[in-house]
């Protein structure tokens, strides 16, 4: 395994650092402009991609979005992959 010594401004010792990059990337090849939040637990900081953030006024069927979200998990990590329905 190959361990790249760089310097990042703002970096600090003891920090882990992933670039999502690539996992954007490939979001965006999928049709969706991601946005960018992020929420601090008390394990620390979440940073989410919201692909979707729809509002309805009416209940929707249980498999609405399943589809799209099968195919999200099949391109990102399965894991990391959520979709909530407002249940």
């Amino acid at each position: 395994m190959v361990i790249l010594e760089c310097v990042k401004p703002g970096a600090k010792l003891g920090q882990m650092i992933v670039t999502v990059d690539r996992i954007l990337a490939k979001i965006q090849d999928l049709g969706y402009n991601p946005e960018i939040r992020h929420v601090n637990y008390p394990s620390g900081v979440h940073v989410l991609a919201i692909l979707k953030d729809e509002q309805h006024s009416e209940a929707v069927d249980d498999d609405y979005l399943l589809e799209e979200w099968l195919q999200v998990r099949s391109e990102i990590n399965p894991d990391g992959v959520h979709l909530w329905r407002g249940k």
